[in-house]
C-alpha cells in the first residue's frame, strides 16, 4: 500500500488531493469523507512541510490560490495553510469562510480505492488527456472559444458528458449558451457570464464511469496605469528612483 490511487498525490506516507472548489470547513470535511478521507491532518509530524511543497508547486504553475483549508484545531476551530511571502503557515479561519481545501486518504479509504482500481475491467473507461485546473480568458466581440480537453479510452469507446458547476449537464443543442463539442473536448465561448464557472467531464461505458478534474474559468484583465507618475525618491549617490505601482491584473 505504498502507492496512492489514481488522481491522489503521494506526500510523505500519505495520499492527498487538493480540491479547487471553495467550501466551508464543515462542507470540506464532508466532501473528504465522501472521497474516503479526511481534511489534511496538519498536526501529524512533517505533514505541513510535505504538503507545502505540493501547494508551492501548484502556485508556481499558475494556480494562484494562497489559502487551503486543513484539519480543525482540537476538532473544533477551522484552520488553513496560508501562503505568506515564500512561506506557508497554519492559521485560524472563520467557520463561515470558504477556501479550497486538501484531503488526505484514511488507511481504509486508501486500501478500498486501490482494491477497486485493481478490479477495474480492462475495458473500463480511463482519461488520457491532461486538463488544467483553471483557464483564463478574455472576452472579445468575435466570440472566441476556450477549449477544455477531455479524451478517454475504453472498450467499448466511452461516452463523454460535460457538466457545469458540478450539476448542470452541458447540451450544446439545447442550451442558450453556444457551446460546441469537438471530439470529447468542450468549446466554451469566452463570455463574461461564464466567469468563475467550473466544468468537468465524465467518460462512461458499460464497465463504469470516470470523472475528470474540475476546470475553473477565470476572466483575464489588466486595469489602466495611474494617469500620474508615482513618487520620486532621491538616491544617496545621485539620481532618483521613480516608483511604479502596477495596476490590478489577473493573472
Amino acid at each position: 500500500e505504498s502507492q496512492c490511487p489514481t488522481s491522489w498525490i503521494s506526500s510523505g506516507d500519505a495520499c492527498i488531493k487538493p480540491f479547487i472548489k471553495p467550501l466551508t470547513s464543515a462542507e470540506a470535511q464532508r466532501k473528504c469523507v465522501s472521497e474516503g478521507g479526511i481534511l489534511l491532518d496538519c498536526d501529524r509530524p512533517g505533514m505541513v512541510d510535505d504538503v507545502t511543497e505540493i501547494l508551492r508547486g501548484l502556485f508556481d504553475s499558475g494556480l494562484l490560490e494562497s489559502t487551503w483549508l486543513v484539519s480543525r484545531r482540537g476538532g473544533e476551530a477551522p484552520r488553513a495553510i496560508a501562503k505568506s511571502g515564500d512561506l506557508y503557515k497554519v492559521i485560524d479561519v472563520p467557520s463561515s469562510a470558504v477556501f479550497p481545501f486538501v484531503c488526505s486518504l484514511t488507511t481504509i479509504g486508501r486500501r478500498s480505492l486501490l482494491i477497486q482500481q485493481m478490479l477495474l475491467n480492462s475495458g473500463a473507461p480511463r482519461l488520457v488527456s491532461t486538463a488544467p485546473t483553471e483557464v483564463f480568458f478574455h472576452s472579445r466581440d468575435d466570440a472566441d472559444y476556450v477549449v477544455l480537453p477531455c479524451a478517454a479510452e475504453g472498450n467499448p469507446p466511452p461516452t463523454i458528458t460535460w457538466f457545469r458547476n458540478d450539476i448542470d449537464v452541458v447540451t450544446p443543442s439545447g442550451s442558450s449558451v453556444p457551446y460546441l463539442l469537438s471530439g470529447g473536448s468542450l468549446l466554451v465561448p469566452a463570455d463574461p457570464s461564464l466567469a468563475y464557472s467550473s466544468f468537468h467531464c465524465t467518460a462512461k461505458n458499460r464497465h463504469g464511469e470516470v470523472r475528470g478534474p474540475s476546470i475553473l474559468l477565470k476572466p483575464a484583465f489588466l486595469d489602466s496605469f495611474r494617469p500620474h507618475r508615482g513618487n520620486v525618491v532621491p538616491l544617496y549617490n545621485g539620481g532618483a528612483k521613480l516608483e511604479c505601482d502596477a495596476p490590478n491584473h489577473q493573472p
